[in-house]
């Protein structure tokens, strides 16, 4: 499957069906509350690649060759300025975590390892401080998700269309077992 190369691809960790159906109804009921555009629940392992889809593709295969499905336990729920991690859930940066991201970094864009910070964001809204607060104040989450799946993701019409959730794309997926 060949990509456009204007296109800014993100490898997500996915949770298994059973949490993500459990996220999914977090994030349906703030959609619903906000008017905010539902997505699938996801960890960013990496985003904004700009490596061919080809590239990526391999890039994945090899480091989640052979990969079993593992838990993430989560260390709070938080907010920030930033549109992409509105409001989220933050994990611990276990051994896991970081040999993912460290051996996919390698294999693609070398990113510093403190640049990951490992979440799941429940809301992409640009929405003042006290409401976060709010959000935060008035939600519960389970301490632990099993994450059984890899995607490739990318906005349907390129660079231009990044902040458009509903029109991001999967584009290959990989089971891990």
């Amino acid at each position: 499957m060949k990509e456009e190369t204007n296109k800014l691809f993100s490898v997500w960790l996915v949770p298994s069906r059973k949490d993500e159906i459990y996220l999914s109804g977090v994030i349906k009921k703030l959609s619903a509350e906000y008017n905010d555009p539902i997505f699938i629940p996801h960890l960013t392992l990496l985003g904004g690649t700009k490596l061919s889809f080809d590239d990526l593709k391999s890039a994945v295969d090899e480091v989640f060759e052979n990969k079993k499905p593992f838990t993430i336990k989560q260390t709070g729920l938080n907010q920030s300025e930033h549109f992409f991690k509105t409001v989220f859930i933050e994990f611990e940066l276990n051994n896991t975590l970081k040999n993912l991201f460290l051996e996919l970094s390698r294999k693609t864009d070398n990113i510093a390892l403190e640049t990951f910070k490992p979440h799941i964001s429940l809301i992409y809204k640009l929405i003042t401080r006290n409401e976060k607060t709010r959000i935060i104040k008035n939600l519960e989450v389970k301490d632990s998700f099993t994450i059984d799946h890899v995607f490739i993701v990318a906005p349907k019409k390129g660079d231009a269309d990044f902040l458009n959730i509903e029109s991001w794309r999967i584009l290959y997926k990989k089971t891990l077992a």
